[in-house]
């Protein structure tokens, strides 16, 4: 089978106040771990008047590459237990940056774990999630008569078409499931009676 993986689209904010202290989670999907440091240090340039901006991430799809920072809080209160909700839901490619503005009451160690976890959990659930799968990616050179039902069938088949370009004739860009790489490329070259064969250009994961 495909290997395929969870993670969130775009980036999500979301707020949370929890004993006058004001708690802004900002979530967003990454490619990598420059990705991820770069996505951080805008977070803690947008709140650099913040009190701590703790922040946790997994940056790539096998789960390996994680980091976390407590940004000053007491060991173990922040970084952490972020992680830890990012792996319980299965989110990789995903990095998480909560800001704390003091608000004059101290919550103690346990508090801390609980907001900090809350505030992670509450923006995973604010956020939109995505299942990405591997996919072979293929390109369907036909003309415009020919491209109406190889469009359809390759549709009907649960390919995903990627872009077009028109000119002459029509160039498509396909993706599908790696192990329906054969059937699909076969099933063009059906479909157009042999006049049209498909191209693999490699593999990549995409959102079907």
């Amino acid at each position: 089978m495909s290997r395929s993986y969870l993670t969130v689209r775009g980036e999500t904010e979301s707020v949370t106040e929890i004993k006058r202290s004001k708690f802004i989670a900002t979530i967003a999907h990454v490619e990598g771990g420059e990705e991820a440091e770069n996505f951080v240090r805008g977070v803690r340039k947008r709140y650099s008047d913040a009190t701590h901006n703790c922040y946790a991430y997994i940056a790539d799809e096998r789960g390996s590459e994680a980091r976390f920072s407590d940004d000053g809080e007491p060991g173990g209160t922040a970084g952490q237990p972020m992680l830890e909700v990012l792996k319980k839901r299965g989110l990789v490619k995903t990095a998480v940056v909560v800001t704390r503005y003091f608000g004059g009451i101290k919550l103690g160690a346990g508090g801390l774990v609980a907001a900090y976890t809350d505030s992670v959990v509450t923006a995973v659930d604010c956020a939109e999630k995505v299942t990405m799968t591997e996919c072979a990616r293929f390109v369907v050179r036909c003309s415009y008569p020919d491209h109406p039902p190889l469009e359809q069938a390759l549709t009907r088949y649960g390919a995903k078409k990627l872009a077009a370009e028109y000119g002459e004739g029509i160039e498509s860009e396909w993706c599908v499931e790696c192990e329906k790489e054969s059937e699909a490329l076969t099933l063009v070259e059906a479909q157009s009676s042999g006049r049209v064969r498909a191209e693999v250009t490699g593999r990549s994961f995409e959102a079907l």
